[in-house]
This record gives structure tokens, sequence and C-alpha cells, in this order.
């Protein structure tokens, strides 16, 4: 009863499904024959008594037809769609609720095969058939699934079924003809359906589309009219190549023939390849690779992964296999069954030499059990690093400047070039005290993680001016031995009394000694300043007129 007050609520939507400015577009004009040979098939694949719904191929139907999904939400551009209605009710906006193309349904029967898989009675449905032959020992494609179902009939036990039919060599499956269901939830063995994809089911192939009559879903036409979709999936088997399979690509109503469904499946993507692929990819992204610094992955790719195969390698380009580069390349690799791909990491060896580019060539040969030889060729260049030039200059200068600018030029190196001062700048140019003496360290570093170190000497030239008396008296004046110009370099500070024995010393004298415990009296200092030629030494006298 619920069903039947859902269709009233619906009818009077029905005059929006086909507006003119709606984003996807559907063209149900094409002959089935042309849809599959010029639109579905990718290659590797020869194909051979095709038929939609048992009927000849030569023929266009309302349920079958090309799209052109550019400027929708549908997830592929191009490719072919079946609907359990006419192809027309996948039209946008999504601006019903329950959309039926015509209403009450098509009138046609189910499939039997879907009868099974819903364990339901079947209605409307659209079933497109034929032989291939691949030339690989795999198959694949691309498919979209989306329904009116979506969401309110959620475990309720209306659930519009599809389904991708495969049965030849080596299949086995519950289906005519053993006959395997491969439009299957990713990684699993379960079928795509509205109850094992949805919402709180396997949410991550879920698309929600809108509930028929709230924006932006039912007022935009870039949304589908179908309440809920999946994402972009893949349905795929192993094949054995040579041989002839049939597949049965089909999609009805269940339990009843309204609110219908409908499946894309993107144009060029029903493929058996049969080729080897290479891949180099450097890890500078720019397909260069530098001595000592930034390596390459080469990867041999190859369809399925049902047996074991041997690759022949061939190395040629400039670049010596093996001294110019590590590890060397071998003249075969094996790909085990199960695996559909080998990457190894190749290092170009820094050998100081000025060489200029060099180039890897490699060259991958593939002979299939049907014998088709496949070919794959990439290359990548080797360039040397060139190390990085640091250059600073020293700075003389004449006590005049309370502030200077010294800089870092650098050139080479691989990358970006970071600075580091020991003051903690990160900049090539740093302002520093220019009436103070220093040394400041920087380190140049690039991406290779490289780096170069030098420093730069900034003479104040502020005269070291000793005196010879001081009166650490406390009133402020004069109570410090203060050595002008001392501050900011490296020294040590001796204070000797008469006798020669050592009463003060100091590392990097900062103008602080104030006599300490030592009596008035007659002194004698050594002052080795660091680029002083020889050590300051005279005497000095303390007048504190302490008691």
């Amino acid at each position: 009863m619920e069903r039947v007050k859902r269709i009233a609520a619906a009818t009077a939507a029905c005059a929006c499904a086909y507006i003119g400015n709606a984003q996807l577009v559907v063209n149900n004009t094409i002959t089935v024959a042309d849809l599959v040979q010029n639109v579905l098939l990718g290659g590797g694949v020869t194909v051979s008594n095709l038929t939609f719904n048992g009927q000849s191929a030569s023929q266009a139907y309302v349920q079958i037809g090309s799209f052109d999904g550019t400027n929708c939400n549908v997830g592929m551009n191009t490719g072919i769609m079946l609907s359990s209605g006419d192809i027309n009710v996948a039209l946008g906006p999504n601006d019903n609720s329950g959309d039926t193309e015509p209403l009450g349904g098509l009138g046609t029967p189910g499939d039997v095969d879907l009868d099974q898989a819903s364990n339901s009675n079947t209605f409307d449905a659209a079933v497109l058939e034929f032989d291939f032959i691949p030339s690989g020992d795999s198959l694949s494609f691309n498919y979209v699934f989306a329904s009116e179902e979506y969401l309110e009939f959620v475990n309720a036990g209306f659930n519009d079924v599809f389904g991708f039919f495969l049965s030849g060599p080596g299949i086995s499956g519950p289906y005519q003809n053993n006959a395997a269901n491969i439009a299957l939830v990713p990684n699993t063995t379960i079928p795509v359906s509205i109850d094992n994809v949805n919402d709180v089911t396997n949410p991550g192939y879920y698309v929600d589309n809108g509930d028929g009559f709230t924006p932006p879903n039912s007022t935009d036409p870039q949304y589908i009219q179908f309440d809920g979709l999946t994402t972009v999936l893949t349905a795929s088997a192993l094949v054995e190549c040579g041989q002839t399979y049939h597949i049965k690509i089909a999609i009805a109503d269940a339990g009843d023939p309204i609110l219908d469904s409908g499946v894309f499946i993107e144009g060029g993507s029903f493929t058996s390849p049969n080729a080897i692929s290479i891949d180099i990819t450097t890890e500078s992204s720019d397909g260069v690779m530098t001595e000592g610094c930034t390596d390459a992955l080469f990867t041999i790719s190859r369809p399925g992964s049902a047996d074991d195969i041997d690759i022949t390698i061939q190395v040629s380009g400039s670049a010596t296999n093996g001294v110019d580069y590590v590890p060397a390349l071998p003249a075969t690799i094996t790909l085990p069954s199960g695996q559909s791909s080998v990457s190894f990491p190749v290092s170009p060896v820094e050998d100081g030499l000025s060489e200029g580019p060099e180039s890897i060539i490699l060259s991958a040969t593939f002979v299939n059990a049907c014998g088709d030889t496949s070919i794959s060729v990439d290359s990548v260049q080797i360039i040397d690093y060139v190390p990085i030039l640091l250059q600073t200059e020293d700075l003389s200068l004449d006590c005049s400047d309370d502030s200077v600018l010294i800089a870092a030029i650098a050139s080479g190196g691989f990358g970006g070039l970071g600075y580091l001062w020991g003051t903690g700048a990160q900049q090539p140019a740093i302002w520093v005290p220019g009436l103070l003496n220093g040394v400041y360290p920087v380190t140049v570093t690039d991406e290779c993680n490289k780096s170069v170190s030098q420093e730069v000497t900034v003479n104040a030239g502020c005269d070291i001016i000793i005196p010879n008396v001081f009166s650490p008296n406390g009133d402020g004046l004069n109570d410090v031995f203060y050595v002008e110009g001392i501050t900011g370099t490296n020294n040590t500070v001796k204070i000797f009394n008469r006798w020669g024995r050592l009463v003060y010393e100091a590392k990097n004298y900062r103008n602080n000694w104030n006599g300490g415990s030592v009596s008035d009296g007659t002194y004698y200092y050594e002052i080795i300043v660091e680029g002083a030629p020889k050590p300051y030494t005279g005497h000095l006298t303390i007048l504190s007129n302490r008691r």
C-alpha cells in the first residue's frame, strides 16, 4: 500500500523529468552494435553474437543508449547506460522522489538470473549479451549503479537488481552456464545492490543524491534523477587469453515494475590488456636523477596476475649499467603468479666526474600465452651533482657603525638552499653589531641534505685602550677595569701582583672586574686578544681608598 501511495505522489512531478538544460546527455537512438563496438570496448577484446533482450543488435532500444556525463555527477565522462525503464529517466535535476518511465513500467519480462540474484520476481529487464575473446589474462570495466529505490527501500523488500554474469573457461558460478556475477563490492564476494551499498552498509562506495524535492539536487541539473548511486566501481575477472567467454550485463525492477534503476558503464573501459608497461618515477618528479642525491623507482606492470611470466629486459643509453647507477639492471625479471607489478629503486653513483647528462633507456618485452608480443620503453636522465658554492666576505670597520649587514652568497647544490647562521637566523643576509668584533658561522644546506659552512669575521676597528688605574670605591665612576674595544673579542685577561702571582683571570673578559678582594697597589696585566699581533702588557694601579 505504501508503495502505491508513493507512485501517486510522484505523478505530479513527472512533467519535470525532461528539462531542456539537463547536464546529463543520453541518446537511445544508437544501435546496440554501435554502442558496444564504438563506445564500450577498449583494447584487447573482440566481440561477437551481440543481442539485447534476445533480439538483434542492429536495432536501437529505449532501455540502452550512450551517455555524456561530463557535466553531471555520475562520475564518468562517457559510456553506455542500461535502465529498467527508458534511459531518459536519468536526466537531472533530481526533482522526483520516485521516477518511473514510462509510468507503471514498460510491461516487459524480467530475467531468470536476476530473479535468482534478487530472490524475487523481476520486471522490465534490460539485458545486453555478447561473446568475447580476450587477448590478455584479465577482464575489467568501470561502472556506476544508480536507483530511485534509494534510500527508502533499503532492506524493505523492494530491491532493484543488476549483475554482470560472466561465463567461460575457468569461471564457475551459480547462474546460467555456470556464470559468476562480477559486480561485487570491492575486495569482497558480496554483489553490489541497494541493500549492500548505501549510507550505512559500505558507505564509502555510496553517493547520496538527494530526496527528489530538496535543493540543490532538485534544482541543479548537474545532479542526475536517481536518489542514490555508487561511486565509480570496477568489475574484473581473470580469464585465459584466446578463449571465448560470454557476458550478460543485466538490470531489472524487482518486486514490482516501478521506481527505475540504471547502470552506467564507462566508455572504452571494457578491456583485456595484454601489454606490459614500464613506469620510471624520480624523487624529484622531473624525470631526472642527480648523482648522489635523487633516485628513481622503476616499475614494470602487467595486466592480470594469473601466471608466472618472464619479462626480457634490455638496457641502453649513455649511462653504464652497474657503474653509473646501482644496482645493475638484470636481463630478465620474473613476475610470480598473483603479482601484477614489480618495482626496484635505482641510485645514480656520485663519481665526482663532470660527464654531462647521461641516459638510461629501459625496454621490456613480454610474449603472452597467445603469442602476442608486448614491448614497453621508458627512459630517465642522470645529471652531475653541482656542489654548493658558498661565498662570504669578512668586514674590517672603523668603529663607526652601530650595525652592519653581512651576507652569504650560495649557488649550486640541488633544489632550494637553506641558510642557518650561528645566531639562529635563516636568511642569506643578517644585521650584526658594528662596534663589536665577532665571528658569525653560517651553514648552507640543499634538498639533498648536503651542506657547506663558513665564518664571517667582523673586525669593528675599535682600538684596544687599557687604563693604568681604576678606583673601585662604589662612586659609579671608574669602578671597574674597563678596557675599551675588548667587548665582542675572543680574549684572555690575566692580572698579576708584584711578585708575579696570578690574582685574576677571565676568558672573553667583559669589563666587569672591580678588583675583588685584592688590596690597593700596583699590579701587572697581560691581555691576549685573538687577531692581535702580540699580547698587551703593562702595569695597573688600584686606588680604592679602602681601609
